[in-house]
């Protein structure tokens, strides 16, 4: 894994807020600073976050694919690419289904055959972008005119492009078409080794390829309770076969049952006494153990904040003592 961890940016900051934290990031000595898709235009932010910095890598851990057109990301990602000089990299996810709908009104059957698309398809606008002219024709997109201006950018730099999952199946596709793969926090050990590489190198042995590397992020907070209530939010049942392959059914029976009934403070103690120390969470004053942990079964870490019952003052404070924890080790 690279030297230093990354950083993931709070999800509400500013685009203002945004550059002057990742100056301090970099100056801190992150290796990396990322951007969330869960309040801002992550696009938007990511200038941001390049325009205040030069030697970080900058990149979004995940932006919603299937809200925007794969050549709208496409696009948004070359021209960040280019501004960055190369420090860009493009990571993608479908989110849940239900919530897909809720925040942008759309609709995406078959998630995973759909973003392999979606990922292809991207490509070969980059493909295109680059030659002057081209097009895609695939399952799900067709895009006749990528190059809608003529002319070629030509040398451009390449853009590292990392897909989310947490199910095998979305996973393959990350193996079979993604340069990274983004892991979700709510993960562990046991999961991420049994279930998770294996269709990683699934997935990489239909494109006759190697498995790409895993970034794990890891929710740093100052006590159990806040990390754990924060867990409850993950806690749906398209992700709980986290829980069933890391030997805690019962346990996801009841946390799962616990929220459908609006007991959400009954299923944190659950997940705190149970569940929390195999998830990807860290107490800020045990940082560096969790980071010895989770380096021996991910590639890259990144380092966020959590944002449930905490507001954005709060969550600033907080990663700003994140910073200073990465600085000293």
């Amino acid at each position: 894994m690279s030297a230093r961890a990354g950083v993931g940016l709070p999800g509400t900051v500013t685009m203002r807020e945004a550059e002057r934290l990742a100056a301090e990031a970099e100056n801190a000595g992150a290796s990396s600073v990322w951007v969330t898709d869960v309040r801002r235009e992550p696009y938007l932010s990511s200038a941001a976050v390049l325009r205040a910095t030069t030697r970080v890598t900058v990149g979004t851990d995940v932006a919603v694919a299937f809200s925007r057109s794969p050549a709208a990301t496409a696009q948004a990602a070359w021209d960040l690419a280019g501004y960055g000089n190369g420090r860009f990299v493009l990571g993608l996810g479908s989110q849940v289904g239900p919530t897909l709908l809720s925040r942008f009104g759309v609709e995406a059957d078959r998630p995973a055959a759909r973003l392999r698309d979606y990922v292809l398809a991207v490509r070969a606008c980059w493909d295109a972008y680059r030659k002057g002219r081209g097009r895609y024709d695939g399952e799900f997109y067709a895009i006749r005119q990528p190059v809608f201006s003529p002319g070629s950018d030509d040398p451009w730099p390449t853009i590292p492009l990392y897909v989310a999952g947490v199910n095998p199946v979305m996973t393959a596709v990350a193996g079979e078409v993604a340069d990274g793969f983004a892991a979700h926090m709510f993960c562990t050990p046991t999961y991420l080794d049994r279930i998770l590489r294996p269709a990683l190198a699934r997935g990489a042995a239909r494109a006759n390829r190697s498995a790409p590397p895993v970034l794990m992020p890891l929710v740093v907070g100052r006590d159990r309770a806040s990390l754990a209530l924060q867990m409850t939010t993950y806690t749906v049942p398209a992700y709980r076969r986290v829980l069933d392959e890391s030997g805690l059914g019962a346990e996801a029976d009841a946390i799962l049952a616990a929220i459908a009934d609006r007991r959400r403070t009954e299923a944190a103690g659950i997940i705190e006494e149970h569940c929390l120390d195999q998830l990807g969470v860290a107490v800020l004053d045990d940082l560096p153990g969790r980071m010895r942990l989770w380096t021996a079964h991910a590639d890259l870490i990144g380092l966020t904040v959590p944002w449930y019952g905490l507001d954005r003052d709060a969550q600033v404070a907080l990663f700003r003592d994140v910073l200073r924890a990465v600085e000293r080790m």
